[in-house]
This record gives structure tokens, C-alpha cells and sequence, in this order.
């Protein structure tokens, strides 16, 4: 299995889809077996658990999105990176999926997830940071010391939540995303 320092990593809390930014701009894994996974649902929140900002017994939050990284490691097994789940890291992404992900009775709060190759996500993400801000301009939790990713449009990454039909990468429901955590694309 791929052995990573965690704690070398760059992490700023509620910004994770930076953090897998820059995970996945170390190039530590062939470009061709890495994509960035963004969580979300038709009405915005989805139920996640074994996540650290959760409550403390199972780690249960309601999110508006999250963002992950997935790795082949060097035998095709296929590994779940989440800064912020409690689960190993990194964990198999069948016990990944199995733990964190709920399906929920209404089909608006099913959780759907974006599969984007990670070159994509490296030259595509583009964020202006305007999700995390209030009304008066303030943020609603500190941003990075590091600069927002650019990529080559204007604030992508608010299309790529809402999942709509131009964005990159592959649409899954949590069915599919098991069938691609066991076989592949």
C-alpha cells in the first residue's frame, strides 16, 4: 500500500477542495492513475460520516460538498486520500465509500460524486474563494496562506459542485462509485 507522511502535508480545514489541489500537484502518483472526487447532491447537503469535523461518536456532518483524491497504488488497488475523514490514510476505496457515504431516503440528498482525472483538476480548478465568504465580504472560516488555484477559467469550481453537464470528469451515484472503486473506469 502507498505510504504517505500525512502530517506533511498541506491542510487548511473546510477548504478541501484546495487541499486535494495540492496533494495532488506533488505528483507523487502517475497522473493516469490519480483523480480528484467531489461529493455532492442535488439539494446541496448529503449526509458524510467518519469525518473530523463531525459530531464525536461516528463522525456524522451534513456537508454542502466535499472533496477527496483517489490513487491506484503500484498492484491497482484503488486508495481513498481524505485530509479530513478519521479513516486511515490512505484507505481502500470500497471501506472508504462503505463508512463515509449514506444512502439517504430523499433522492435530492443522495450523495453523487464527480470523478476528475488529476491533470484535469490540476490545470481546470479555478476558485475565487466566494463560497466560503458571508454577505458583509468576512469568511466563514480562514483561508489558506497559499494562493487560490487559478486554472484556466473563472471560479470552475462552483460548476464542478453543481455537477452541471460542462464540467470535467465522470458523474457517478454511490452504486457506480462502488462499481468503480472495485473495477475501475
Amino acid at each position: 500500500m502507498v505510504q504517505i507522511d500525512r502530517p506533511s502535508l498541506d491542510y487548511q480545514a473546510f477548504y478541501c477542495e484546495e487541499n486535494v489541489w495540492r496533494l495532488l500537484a506533488r505528483q507523487m502518483f502517475p497522473a493516469a492513475k490519480a483523480w480528484a472526487v467531489i461529493v455532492s447532491s442535488q439539494s446541496r447537503r448529503f449526509v458524510a460520516r467518519r469525518q473530523k469535523a463531525g459530531r464525536p461518536v461516528d463522525g456524522l456532518v451534513c456537508w454542502d460538498y466535499h472533496v477527496f483524491a483517489v490513487v491506484d497504488d503500484q498492484v491497482g488497488t484503488r486508495l481513498a486520500l481524505d485530509l479530513d475523514s478519521d479513516l486511515p490514510f490512505p484507505c481502500p476505496l470500497l471501506r472508504y465509500l462503505e463508512e463515509s457515504f449514506l444512502s439517504m431516503g430523499r433522492a435530492s440528498q443522495q450523495p453523487r460524486f464527480l470523478v476528475i482525472a488529476a491533470m484535469d483538476y490540476l490545470t481546470g480548478l479555478a476558485s475565487d474563494r466566494s463560497h466560503m465568504r458571508r454577505p458583509d465580504g468576512s469568511y466563514i472560516a480562514p483561508p489558506p496562506p497559499w494562493p487560490a488555484p487559478r486554472g484556466e477559467g473563472t471560479n470552475t469550481f462552483m460548476s464542478w459542485i453543481e455537477m452541471s453537464s460542462g464540467c470535467p470528469g465522470t458523474r457517478y451515484d454511490l452504486a457506480q462509485m462502488h462499481d468503480f472503486a472495485a473495477h475501475g473506469t
